[in-house]
């Protein structure tokens, strides 16, 4: 049942929480940088998006009162971003329970908070990352207004999306290991097939509308339409906010209690 499953994560929180903490401080450990490069990896990336959609393209965003040549910019990062974390929140999902076997087979712990920590790691970077975007945000001309106030519930939704797709995606991996190895693949088609590289605006009428549909679309248009230009989303919008998540955890939660009494057998 998932109130159960919850309250055993809740259980765990500390332990969850030290081991965002450790991840996201030791992901780097060794390199003459360290920490750093979590910022600098995103940052990096959305260098050479920025360039190649901007130059190349010659794709545009319109942000009120911002900078010109920053709109789009601040456009792909309010996508960008909060993308990096949920790729990173599945895909280390889907490998939660294979990387850990070793504790799974030794420790009383609960399979999920594995996943957890994941999903608590990749938010802890989201957060960094997305609050210096607001400070870059505010250097080029845009003013923090209260609707910046709900700017996290987007983002965690989209977060609540990749625990619900990492525990689903996890739990099959551990029979079938050619689950992870599709993952890259299928990330990659749900990136390009998803708004956050180019604006709505750019495409005709009928694939906008289509968009809608996308699991990642309430999202980001959440996120851009309190962060970037400061009005409410529509209803349909913050429906299916939490609409997805809420069916991927519960399909998840149903297919991970029909199949937890095998999983720590076939690691």
């Amino acid at each position: 049942m998932l109130p159960r499953m919850l309250a055993s994560v809740f259980r765990h929180r500390r332990l969850v929480w030290r081991h965002a903490v450790s991840h996201l401080r030791h992901r780097y450990a060794g390199s003459g940088l360290g920490v750093v490069w979590n910022l600098l990896h995103p940052l990096a990336m959305i260098a050479v998006y920025s360039v190649v959609f901007t130059v190349v393209v010659k794709a545009t965003a319109d942000v009120p009162k911002v900078s010109p040549g920053w709109g789009y910019v601040l456009y792909l990062c309010a996508g960008f971003l909060p993308w990096l974390a949920f790729a990173e929140c599945v895909t280390r999902g889907t490998s939660a329970f294979t990387d850990n076997a070793a504790y799974l087979k030794k420790l009383p712990v609960p399979e999920p908070v594995f996943v957890a920590q994941a999903a608590a790691s990749a938010a802890l970077g989201l957060a960094l990352s997305f609050g210096l975007l607001a400070v870059l945000a505010v250097f080029v001309g845009l003013r923090p207004t209260a609707l910046w106030l709900l700017v996290p519930v987007p983002l965690l939704a989209m977060q609540a999306l990749g625990l619900g797709l990492g525990l689903l995606l996890g739990t099959l991996n551990a029979f079938f290991r050619d689950v992870a190895e599709v993952l890259g693949v299928a990330l990659q088609v749900v990136f390009w097939t998803a708004p956050i590289v180019y604006p709505i605006k750019n495409l005709p009428d009928w694939l906008a509308t289509a968009m809608a549909w996308h699991p990642l679309f309430p999202a980001l248009d959440a996120t851009r339409a309190l962060f970037l230009y400061d009005h409410l989303p529509p209803a349909a919008t913050w429906v299916g906010l939490f609409a997805w998540p809420a069916v991927v955890i519960l399909l998840a939660t149903a297919v991970f209690n029909a199949l937890r009494a095998e999983i720590r057998d076939v690691l």
